[in-house]
């Protein structure tokens, strides 16, 4: 089953050690902060090595970057960066009748109409969803879609400094990683990552993503003073829908436990999100539940979201070799939308 995402892979100077790298560097430009996490992957395990944050609220990127450059996080480390919600979309469609090589061409033509931007300007590839049941049914697919100057823009900064970039992902499989890593059952479990604007929903069925769903979050001009109840009321009735389709759809045995990330009110979501649910709601302290080192200083309550994405990013396990890219593209853009097995 495919469990990858998108991959950018570039002249990587960490090829050649053989097999996946012992440490890795997620790496997450969230609204106001650029946050690498540096994790070190055991076999079955993991630690987290160093964590850093740079605010580029009075700085440009490339500057950020060469700030983190200097803490010496990206030392013999390849880099994975999580692109912004605000560069991609994700649209799950079930998979078309078409041969293999032609599968990517066949979503980006089903995407005409939904996309804001040509087609043609898009990088298209796709996530295969935990099976469902019914042996007639399409496969499930979780396409994402990304305006190819939007991810050149987004990795021009690291390449400015020489950062070492390995991988280009997404936040739903930053957060799928590391619900992989947490306790729970394996039957089912979900994350609900929350940042300022939205709430990012994914479930996770015998360790594959079988869901994922962005809820927004941010007050619309009507209700520009939400009460927060309220606010986490509204998210707690799109996880509940959203797990009444997954249960419906999947066959599969219902959720038992939901994790809530980092938030202001991650205390007041994660009760409603119980009361609505019925399900074991946790609040997701990442340092209580992951090992890390020593030297790592406790995380800023502000930029626990950021955080979680970066750690999550540097789980990634999956290595794809690289593919010759097509004539047209720009090589600087050959990231290679190749998906590969787990």
């Amino acid at each position: 089953m495919l469990q990858t995402n998108w991959l950018r892979l570039l002249s990587s100077r960490s090829r050649g050690r053989g097999g996946r790298a012992p440490v890795q560097v997620g790496l997450y430009r969230c609204s106001s902060h650029m946050v690498a996490a540096r994790v070190r992957l055991d076999s079955g395990s993991c630690s987290v090595e160093q964590l850093e944050t740079v605010d580029c609220t009075n700085q440009r990127d490339e500057q950020a970057a060469a700030q983190l450059l200097r803490t010496g996080i990206f030392r013999d480390a390849p880099a994975i960066l999580v692109l912004g919600a605000e560069h991609y979309s994700t649209h799950p469609l079930p998979a078309p009748a078409v041969p293999p090589a032609e599968l990517r061409e066949a979503l980006r033509w089903k995407l005409r109409d939904v996309l804001p931007y040509e087609p043609a300007e898009a990088v298209v590839d796709f996530v295969r969803l935990a099976d469902t049941p019914e042996a007639n049914a399409a496969e499930s697919l979780l396409v994402v879609a990304a305006r190819r100057r939007s991810v050149a823009q987004a990795v021009a900064p690291l390449e400015a400094v020489n950062i070492d970039l390995q991988a280009v992902d997404i936040a739903e499989m930053a957060q799928r990683n590391l619900l992989n890593q947490l306790p729970g059952s394996e039957a089912g479990r979900a994350l609900l990552g929350l940042d300022e604007s939205s709430a990012l929903l994914t479930i996770v069925q015998e360790r594959a993503l079988r869901f994922a769903r962005r809820i927004q979050t941010a007050p619309s001009e009507e209700t520009e003073d939400e009460d927060p109840e309220h606010l986490a009321a509204r998210v707690a009735t799109h996880v509940q829908r959203s797990l009444e389709v997954v249960e419906r759809q999947s066959g599969l045995a219902p959720m038992r436990t939901l994790w809530v990330g980092p938030h202001p009110y991650c205390a007041l979501i994660t009760r409603c999100v119980a009361e609505h649910t019925f399900l074991e709601c946790l609040q997701l302290d990442i340092q209580a539940e992951l090992p890390f080192a020593a030297t790592v200083p406790q995380l800023p309550a502000e930029l626990g979201c950021g955080a979680l994405i970066a750690i999550g990013a540097a789980l990634r396990t999956e290595h794809p070799a690289p593919a010759n890219p097509p004539v047209s593209e720009n090589p600087a853009l050959s990231w290679l939308s190749k998906l590969r097995a787990s």
